[in-house]
């Protein structure tokens, strides 16, 4: 498998990359403006050298001008009655090229300014006295030594760049680094302060996900094992009276074998629970239901429905997950009547901003050192209040209030009793 690169290379890469950017862009800058000055100020030293030298070369009977003339010759600049040579190489130094565009502007003909590279760089100026002859400036060549230079001062940029890519790629990479080595520990709990300190912003907040992301991996791990520790508990008293059942011969007694059925019919609902429990309902898209007319269905399956009482609108249409609703809802109706005593009440009311669920009885309530507890999978109600359950109703129904952006509430009743409530915001609704 090929091997990914690291992060420090990329951004050690990145950083660089940038700089050499940077300094390329700067390079090309300069080498354009510095053309333009040599042009305009080069240019105008040519142009008061060629008119100077064509003034001295009109007057050839004056020892003087003829003294000068030859100081300059030593200087490369010359008389010429010949023609310029034709250019033999391919390509003329834009520098030069600027000097004689600044030096035919300047004189206000520009075919009176050529420009020779034979490969020697020669700037050739028509005379204003005498059109057959030329002054003729060598233009020194600083090419090679411009080179040179900027070869030099591109490997030290290019160096400094490299270190200081180094360095910032380091600093941004070392709380990675650390990061990535303290990981394991984070996800099983540790305080992320302690291992980085001095870190940016970004790399806490990164911690802090994993952190939460290990609080909810461990608490998925002590669900499945509280979930297997009940279901075991749950199937073990009805799989032994089948059993026992069985050994006896009890099937073909009609009240014994309806016991087994009853059985049967209690190790379905525990495992339709842990089922309802595991698979949460995140899947199920929202649909606009009437919840009146899901109370109403849900009170139509009781088995004492006289029991029972629906209070509210006659019509009330929210998008909800309506499965996990309809459970949600149902398992609040069961636990009020194993737990609880008639008569019952089903209630939905709605708020600014949120929909109330409630499901009350007239029961014993629950003791208040077990009611900040309820909700917790498979923890069933004291004796006071009963027995039998799975222990996961509500969870389930904890579980359908936060999936849909709201909560669950238990609490007694004054007077005597216990409601359930399901609030679920509307707009989260």
């Amino acid at each position: 498998m090929r091997r990914a690169p690291s992060t420090f290379g990329l951004v050690l890469a990145l950083v660089a990359a940038a700089l050499l950017l940077a300094l390329a862009l700067s390079s090309g800058l300069q080498r354009r403006f510095g053309k333009q000055v040599m042009g305009d100020s080069y240019g105008r030293l040519a142009l008061a050298t060629a008119l100077a030298t064509d003034e001295l070369a009109s007057r050839p009977q004056d020892a003087a001008a003829r003294q000068v003339l030859a100081s300059l010759r030593l200087l490369g600049v010359q008389v010429s009655e010949a023609q310029p040579p034709a250019p033999s190489v391919r390509r003329i130094a834009p520098a030069l090229v600027a000097v004689a565009r600044t030096v035919g502007g300047l004189l206000g003909d520009p075919s009176r300014v050529v420009v020779t590279q034979t490969p020697e760089s020669q700037l050739w100026v028509r005379s204003t006295r005498d059109p057959a002859r030329w002054i003729v400036l060598r233009a020194p060549s600083y090419r090679p030594r411009l080179l040179d230079s900027a070869l030099l001062v591109s490997l030290i940029a290019g160096l400094i760049a490299l270190a200081a890519a180094g360095l910032a790629a380091r600093l941004l990479t070392r709380p990675l680094e650390r990061l990535a080595a303290q990981a394991p520990a984070l996800l099983a709990g540790a305080p992320t302060d302690a291992v980085l300190d001095g870190s940016p912003r970004e790399v806490r907040r990164l911690a802090d996900a994993i952190g939460d992301a290990g609080e909810r991996l461990r608490g998925a791990a002590r669900e499945r094992e509280l979930m297997l520790a009940g279901i075991s508990h749950d199937l073990r008293t009805p799989l032994a009276r089948l059993r026992l059942a069985l050994e006896l011969g009890d099937a073909g007694d009609a009240t014994r074998r309806a016991a087994m059925v009853a059985d049967l019919e209690e190790l379905d609902r525990a495992l339709e629970q842990c089922l309802a429990f595991v698979r949460e309902g995140r899947d199920e898209a929202l649909q606009a239901i009437d919840l009146a007319t899901l109370a109403g269905q849900l009170l139509a399956l009781r088995q004492q429905p006289d029991e029972w009482q629906a209070d509210g609108p006659a019509e009330l249409v929210v998008p909800v997950r309506p499965t996990l609703l309809r459970r949600a809802l149902g398992n609040l109706m069961d636990n009020a009547e194993r737990y609880g005593a008639p008569p019952f009440s089903v209630a939905l009311v709605r708020e600014a901003g949120a929909i109330e669920l409630r499901v009350s009885d007239r029961g014993a309530g629950a003791p208040p050192e077990l009611l900040a507890r309820l909700g917790q999978p498979f923890l069933r109600g004291d004796p006071a209040r009963g027995g039998g359950g799975s222990g996961l109703g509500l969870s389930i129904a904890s579980r359908a209030a936060q999936l849909h952006g709201g909560e669950l509430r238990l609490a007694n009743r004054p007077g005597g009793g216990f409601i359930a409530t399901l609030r679920l915001p509307v707009a989260a609704a």
